[in-house]
Protein backbone atom coordinates (compact mmCIF):
# COMPACT_ATOMS: atom_id res chain seq x y z
CA UNK A 1 0.00 0.00 0.00
CA UNK A 2 2.88 2.55 0.88
CA UNK A 3 4.22 1.64 -2.69
CA UNK A 4 1.07 3.12 -4.53
CA UNK A 5 0.45 6.04 -2.17
CA UNK A 6 4.43 7.14 -3.15
CA UNK A 7 3.62 6.17 -6.85
CA UNK A 8 0.81 8.11 -6.49
CA UNK A 9 2.11 11.04 -4.98
CA UNK A 10 5.06 11.28 -7.58
CA UNK A 11 3.19 11.54 -10.08
CA UNK A 12 1.17 14.16 -8.73
CA UNK A 13 3.30 16.45 -6.64
CA UNK A 14 6.49 16.43 -9.57
CA UNK A 15 3.87 17.95 -12.54
CA UNK A 16 2.58 20.31 -10.51
CA UNK A 17 5.79 21.89 -9.39
CA UNK A 18 7.49 21.49 -12.21
CA UNK A 19 4.48 23.57 -14.11
CA UNK A 20 4.33 26.12 -11.85
CA UNK A 21 8.16 26.58 -12.60
CA UNK A 22 8.02 26.25 -16.33
CA UNK A 23 4.59 28.49 -16.40
CA UNK A 24 6.82 31.21 -14.51
CA UNK A 25 9.35 31.03 -18.07
CA UNK A 26 6.11 31.12 -20.07
CA UNK A 27 4.60 34.11 -18.88
CA UNK A 28 7.87 36.72 -18.75
CA UNK A 29 8.51 35.05 -22.33
CA UNK A 30 5.44 36.39 -23.13
CA UNK A 31 5.42 39.36 -21.35
CA UNK A 32 8.73 39.74 -23.05
CA UNK A 33 7.53 39.18 -26.78
CA UNK A 34 9.38 36.09 -27.39
CA UNK A 35 7.52 33.36 -29.04
CA UNK A 36 6.98 30.38 -26.89
CA UNK A 37 6.96 27.09 -29.02
CA UNK A 38 5.76 24.17 -26.86
CA UNK A 39 5.10 23.98 -22.83
CA UNK A 40 5.88 20.30 -21.84
CA UNK A 41 4.82 18.48 -18.74
CA UNK A 42 6.95 15.11 -18.86
CA UNK A 43 9.37 13.94 -21.51
CA UNK A 44 9.32 11.45 -23.96
CA UNK A 45 6.04 11.28 -26.41
CA UNK A 46 3.30 13.22 -25.32
CA UNK A 47 -0.31 11.31 -25.01
CA UNK A 48 -2.44 14.44 -25.18
CA UNK A 49 -1.65 18.17 -26.51
CA UNK A 50 -3.23 21.16 -28.10
CA UNK A 51 -2.36 24.63 -29.38
CA UNK A 52 -3.18 27.75 -28.45
CA UNK A 53 -3.92 30.99 -30.30
CA UNK A 54 -0.57 32.05 -29.88
CA UNK A 55 1.35 28.77 -31.70
CA UNK A 56 2.27 27.04 -28.37
CA UNK A 57 1.63 23.51 -28.59
CA UNK A 58 0.74 22.40 -24.64
CA UNK A 59 2.09 18.67 -24.35
CA UNK A 60 1.97 16.37 -21.86
CA UNK A 61 4.01 13.34 -21.77
CA UNK A 62 4.19 10.12 -20.81
CA UNK A 63 7.56 10.25 -18.70
CA UNK A 64 6.56 12.63 -15.62
CA UNK A 65 10.42 13.43 -14.64
CA UNK A 66 10.03 17.62 -15.54
CA UNK A 67 9.04 19.18 -18.05
CA UNK A 68 10.51 22.12 -19.78
CA UNK A 69 9.52 25.52 -21.72
CA UNK A 70 10.84 26.17 -25.82
CA UNK A 71 11.54 29.25 -26.79
CA UNK A 72 12.02 30.65 -30.26
CA UNK A 73 15.47 30.16 -31.02
CA UNK A 74 16.71 27.39 -28.14
CA UNK A 75 17.98 24.15 -29.61
CA UNK A 76 16.56 20.88 -27.77
CA UNK A 77 20.25 19.57 -27.79
CA UNK A 78 23.64 21.62 -27.11
CA UNK A 79 24.92 23.72 -30.00
CA UNK A 80 28.14 24.44 -31.30
CA UNK A 81 28.99 27.85 -31.85
CA UNK A 82 29.12 27.52 -35.65
CA UNK A 83 25.85 25.67 -35.06
CA UNK A 84 24.15 28.46 -33.05
CA UNK A 85 25.46 30.83 -35.78
CA UNK A 86 24.20 28.65 -38.50
CA UNK A 87 20.40 28.49 -37.18
CA UNK A 88 20.95 32.31 -36.17
CA UNK A 89 20.86 33.02 -39.68
CA UNK A 90 18.19 31.64 -41.11
CA UNK A 91 15.53 33.85 -38.68
CA UNK A 92 13.74 36.31 -40.61
CA UNK A 93 13.20 39.85 -39.30
CA UNK A 94 10.38 38.99 -37.22
CA UNK A 95 11.44 35.99 -36.05
CA UNK A 96 14.12 37.67 -34.60
CA UNK A 97 11.65 39.81 -32.51
CA UNK A 98 10.69 37.26 -31.38
CA UNK A 99 13.77 35.22 -30.60
CA UNK A 100 15.25 34.54 -26.93
CA UNK A 101 18.56 35.08 -28.24
CA UNK A 102 17.83 38.28 -29.74
CA UNK A 103 16.67 39.63 -26.29
CA UNK A 104 18.24 42.20 -24.07
CA UNK A 105 20.37 40.77 -21.49
CA UNK A 106 18.06 41.64 -18.76
CA UNK A 107 14.64 40.76 -20.70
CA UNK A 108 16.55 37.07 -20.41
CA UNK A 109 17.52 37.26 -16.82
CA UNK A 110 13.68 37.88 -15.99
CA UNK A 111 12.80 35.01 -18.10
CA UNK A 112 14.88 33.35 -16.43
CA UNK A 113 14.66 34.25 -13.10
CA UNK A 114 10.55 33.50 -13.39
CA UNK A 115 10.86 29.74 -12.96
CA UNK A 116 12.67 29.52 -9.56
CA UNK A 117 10.89 32.96 -8.60
CA UNK A 118 7.42 31.31 -9.50
CA UNK A 119 8.02 28.29 -7.42
CA UNK A 120 8.97 30.40 -4.08
CA UNK A 121 5.57 32.84 -4.72
CA UNK A 122 3.92 29.00 -5.02
CA UNK A 123 5.17 27.78 -2.03
CA UNK A 124 4.33 31.00 -0.09
CA UNK A 125 0.98 30.89 -0.85
CA UNK A 126 0.35 27.18 -0.29
CA UNK A 127 1.57 28.03 3.46
CA UNK A 128 -0.24 30.60 3.75
CA UNK A 129 -3.36 28.98 2.79
CA UNK A 130 -2.97 26.08 5.12
CA UNK A 131 -1.72 28.29 7.66
CA UNK A 132 -5.03 30.67 7.61
CA UNK A 133 -7.08 27.73 6.65
CA UNK A 134 -7.00 25.13 9.14
CA UNK A 135 -4.14 26.65 11.30
CA UNK A 136 -0.08 26.04 12.13
CA UNK A 137 0.15 22.17 13.20
CA UNK A 138 0.97 21.49 16.90
CA UNK A 139 3.61 19.29 17.01
CA UNK A 140 3.45 17.86 20.41
CA UNK A 141 7.39 17.72 22.41
CA UNK A 142 7.29 14.57 22.27
CA UNK A 143 10.33 12.40 22.92
CA UNK A 144 11.31 9.89 20.39
CA UNK A 145 15.42 9.36 20.74
CA UNK A 146 17.42 10.45 23.93
CA UNK A 147 21.43 11.16 22.86
CA UNK A 148 23.36 9.07 25.27
CA UNK A 149 26.05 11.47 27.66
CA UNK A 150 23.76 14.60 26.78
CA UNK A 151 22.11 16.99 29.07
CA UNK A 152 18.69 15.19 28.67
CA UNK A 153 20.17 11.27 29.07
CA UNK A 154 21.92 12.66 32.74
CA UNK A 155 18.28 14.84 34.07
CA UNK A 156 16.85 11.17 33.14
CA UNK A 157 14.44 12.27 30.36
CA UNK A 158 12.87 9.16 28.44
CA UNK A 159 11.65 8.15 25.20
CA UNK A 160 7.86 8.61 25.27
CA UNK A 161 7.98 11.70 27.54
CA UNK A 162 6.32 14.85 26.91
CA UNK A 163 8.35 18.13 27.17
CA UNK A 164 5.35 20.43 28.77
CA UNK A 165 7.32 23.68 30.09
CA UNK A 166 11.05 24.59 30.28
CA UNK A 167 11.85 27.30 32.83
CA UNK A 168 8.02 27.95 33.21
CA UNK A 169 7.34 28.81 29.41
CA UNK A 170 4.43 26.98 27.98
CA UNK A 171 6.11 24.45 25.41
CA UNK A 172 3.93 24.19 22.00
CA UNK A 173 5.92 23.08 19.53
CA UNK A 174 9.53 21.24 19.31
CA UNK A 175 11.06 24.40 17.08
CA UNK A 176 10.32 26.59 20.90
CA UNK A 177 12.81 24.36 22.64
CA UNK A 178 15.32 24.89 20.17
CA UNK A 179 15.51 28.07 20.25
CA UNK A 180 15.05 28.56 24.31
CA UNK A 181 18.42 25.93 24.10
CA UNK A 182 20.37 28.31 22.36
CA UNK A 183 19.99 31.51 24.32
CA UNK A 184 21.50 28.99 26.97
CA UNK A 185 23.54 31.09 29.99
CA UNK A 186 24.86 28.94 32.15
CA UNK A 187 21.63 28.05 34.19
CA UNK A 188 20.12 24.89 34.74
CA UNK A 189 16.72 24.31 33.04
CA UNK A 190 13.76 23.15 34.79
CA UNK A 191 12.06 21.05 32.43
CA UNK A 192 8.48 19.86 33.09
CA UNK A 193 7.80 16.60 31.67
CA UNK A 194 4.73 14.51 31.26
CA UNK A 195 5.48 10.68 31.52
CA UNK A 196 2.49 8.46 31.56
CA UNK A 197 -0.36 9.83 33.67
CA UNK A 198 2.39 11.59 35.55
CA UNK A 199 3.77 14.95 35.55
CA UNK A 200 7.00 15.83 37.42
CA UNK A 201 10.34 18.52 37.13
CA UNK A 202 13.83 17.11 35.85
CA UNK A 203 17.34 19.47 35.83
CA UNK A 204 19.36 19.70 32.71
CA UNK A 205 21.74 21.53 31.53
CA UNK A 206 22.46 21.79 27.54
CA UNK A 207 25.58 20.26 26.27
CA UNK A 208 28.26 22.26 23.64
CA UNK A 209 28.11 20.36 19.93
CA UNK A 210 29.91 22.24 17.93
CA UNK A 211 29.10 26.00 18.11
CA UNK A 212 25.97 25.59 19.59
CA UNK A 213 23.83 23.87 22.34
CA UNK A 214 21.88 21.01 22.49
CA UNK A 215 19.35 19.08 25.04
CA UNK A 216 20.56 16.12 22.98
CA UNK A 217 16.22 14.53 22.08
CA UNK A 218 14.58 14.29 19.22
CA UNK A 219 11.21 14.75 18.35
CA UNK A 220 7.89 13.15 17.14
CA UNK A 221 6.89 14.33 13.74
CA UNK A 222 3.57 13.12 14.53
CA UNK A 223 0.51 16.00 14.59
CA UNK A 224 -3.45 15.95 16.11
CA UNK A 225 -4.25 19.40 16.69
CA UNK A 226 -3.73 23.00 14.83
CA UNK A 227 -3.67 26.57 16.27
CA UNK A 228 -5.68 28.69 15.12
CA UNK A 229 -3.61 32.30 13.24
CA UNK A 230 -4.12 35.42 11.64
CA UNK A 231 -3.74 37.13 8.28
CA UNK A 232 -0.31 38.74 9.50
CA UNK A 233 0.70 36.01 11.67
CA UNK A 234 -0.11 33.61 8.40
CA UNK A 235 2.36 35.88 6.21
CA UNK A 236 4.86 35.75 9.17
CA UNK A 237 4.54 32.01 9.40
CA UNK A 238 4.74 31.63 5.63
CA UNK A 239 8.06 33.78 5.31
CA UNK A 240 9.22 32.13 8.44
CA UNK A 241 8.85 28.44 7.16
CA UNK A 242 10.53 29.22 3.85
CA UNK A 243 13.22 30.90 5.31
CA UNK A 244 13.82 27.92 7.57
CA UNK A 245 14.01 25.64 4.64
CA UNK A 246 16.14 27.90 2.55
CA UNK A 247 18.96 28.18 5.70
CA UNK A 248 18.57 24.63 6.65
CA UNK A 249 19.06 23.56 3.00
CA UNK A 250 22.35 25.87 2.04
CA UNK A 251 23.40 25.05 5.71
CA UNK A 252 23.17 21.20 5.18
CA UNK A 253 24.58 21.56 1.70
CA UNK A 254 27.50 23.29 2.60
CA UNK A 255 27.99 20.86 5.66
CA UNK A 256 28.62 18.29 2.99
CA UNK A 257 30.80 20.44 0.48
CA UNK A 258 32.92 20.60 4.07
CA UNK A 259 33.19 16.77 4.61
CA UNK A 260 30.97 17.07 8.10
CA UNK A 261 28.05 15.15 7.03
CA UNK A 262 27.84 12.79 4.81
CA UNK A 263 26.82 12.85 1.43
CA UNK A 264 24.75 9.68 1.37
CA UNK A 265 22.33 11.88 3.08
CA UNK A 266 20.81 12.72 -0.45
CA UNK A 267 18.28 11.21 -1.48
CA UNK A 268 16.57 10.92 -4.98
CA UNK A 269 13.29 10.25 -6.94
CA UNK A 270 12.58 7.01 -4.28
CA UNK A 271 13.03 9.39 -1.47
CA UNK A 272 10.53 11.94 -2.72
CA UNK A 273 8.07 9.29 -3.59
CA UNK A 274 8.42 7.50 -0.21
CA UNK A 275 8.30 11.21 1.77
CA UNK A 276 5.34 11.55 -0.84
CA UNK A 277 3.84 8.67 -0.04
CA UNK A 278 3.52 9.08 3.81
CA UNK A 279 2.47 12.84 3.28
CA UNK A 280 -0.12 11.66 1.56
CA UNK A 281 -1.33 8.73 3.58
CA UNK A 282 -1.20 11.60 6.60
CA UNK A 283 -3.96 13.42 4.59
CA UNK A 284 -4.38 16.84 2.43
CA UNK A 285 -2.08 18.91 4.95
CA UNK A 286 0.45 17.57 5.23
CA UNK A 287 0.59 16.60 1.68
CA UNK A 288 0.04 20.11 0.01
CA UNK A 289 2.87 21.50 2.95
CA UNK A 290 4.99 18.67 1.05
CA UNK A 291 4.82 20.33 -2.30
CA UNK A 292 5.00 23.83 -1.43
CA UNK A 293 8.31 22.67 0.50
CA UNK A 294 9.89 20.78 -2.50
CA UNK A 295 8.52 23.63 -5.05
CA UNK A 296 10.46 26.01 -2.30
CA UNK A 297 13.80 23.80 -2.55
CA UNK A 298 13.44 23.17 -6.34
CA UNK A 299 13.35 27.01 -6.54
CA UNK A 300 16.27 27.45 -4.28
CA UNK A 301 18.27 24.72 -6.06
CA UNK A 302 17.73 26.17 -9.81
CA UNK A 303 19.11 29.77 -8.76
CA UNK A 304 22.51 28.05 -7.62
CA UNK A 305 25.19 29.23 -10.07
CA UNK A 306 25.65 26.15 -12.05
CA UNK A 307 25.86 25.85 -15.90
CA UNK A 308 22.39 24.32 -17.86
CA UNK A 309 20.66 25.60 -14.25
CA UNK A 310 18.18 28.90 -14.40
CA UNK A 311 20.96 29.91 -11.69
CA UNK A 312 23.90 28.75 -13.98
CA UNK A 313 22.46 31.71 -17.30
CA UNK A 314 21.96 34.24 -14.76
CA UNK A 315 25.89 34.22 -13.57
CA UNK A 316 26.56 34.59 -17.08
CA UNK A 317 24.59 37.31 -17.90
CA UNK A 318 25.86 38.74 -14.68
CA UNK A 319 29.42 38.19 -15.89
CA UNK A 320 28.20 39.75 -19.54
CA UNK A 321 26.69 42.82 -17.95
CA UNK A 322 30.38 43.37 -15.44
CA UNK A 323 32.45 42.49 -18.88
CA UNK A 324 30.14 44.59 -21.40
CA UNK A 325 30.66 41.87 -24.13
CA UNK A 326 29.44 38.09 -24.52
CA UNK A 327 31.04 34.97 -23.02
CA UNK A 328 32.89 33.51 -26.22
CA UNK A 329 30.60 30.44 -27.15
CA UNK A 330 33.07 27.57 -26.74
CA UNK A 331 33.76 28.99 -23.10
CA UNK A 332 30.00 28.61 -22.69
CA UNK A 333 30.54 25.07 -24.56
CA UNK A 334 32.95 23.96 -21.84
CA UNK A 335 30.71 25.68 -19.00
CA UNK A 336 27.45 23.95 -20.05
CA UNK A 337 29.34 20.23 -20.35
CA UNK A 338 31.22 20.99 -16.72
CA UNK A 339 27.76 22.11 -15.06
CA UNK A 340 25.38 19.23 -17.21
CA UNK A 341 27.86 16.52 -15.50
CA UNK A 342 27.94 17.94 -12.18
CA UNK A 343 24.24 17.91 -12.40
CA UNK A 344 24.52 13.60 -13.65
CA UNK A 345 27.09 12.87 -10.85
CA UNK A 346 24.27 14.33 -8.49
CA UNK A 347 21.41 12.62 -9.78
CA UNK A 348 23.26 9.16 -9.97
CA UNK A 349 24.27 9.66 -6.69
CA UNK A 350 21.23 10.78 -4.94
CA UNK A 351 19.45 7.68 -6.76
CA UNK A 352 22.11 5.54 -5.57
CA UNK A 353 21.92 6.20 -1.71
CA UNK A 354 17.94 5.60 -2.79
CA UNK A 355 19.08 2.15 -3.84
CA UNK A 356 21.30 0.94 -1.37
CA UNK A 357 18.53 2.43 1.30
CA UNK A 358 16.10 -0.15 0.08
CA UNK A 359 19.09 -2.83 -0.11
CA UNK A 360 19.81 -2.55 3.41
Amino acid sequence: MSFIFGVIAFVILLPIIVFVHEFGHFLFARLNGVRVESFSIGFGKSFYSWTDKHGTVWKLCIIPLGGYVKMLGQSDTPETAEEKKNAESKLSATEKKQSFEFKKRYQKASIVVAGPLFNFIFGFIVFFMLFIFRGVPLTPSVVMDVQKDSGAYVAGIKSGDTILSINDVEIKRPQQIAKIVQAFDGKVFDIKLKRDDKTLTVHATPTRQGEKYILGVSYSSEFNSYEPVGVLRAIYLSYETISGIVCETIKSLWEIIAGTRSSNELGGMISIAKVGGNALSSGFYSFMYLIALISVSLGLFNIFPIPVLDGGYLFIYLIEAIIRRDIPEKVKEKMFFVGFMFIIFLLLLSNVNDIIRIIK
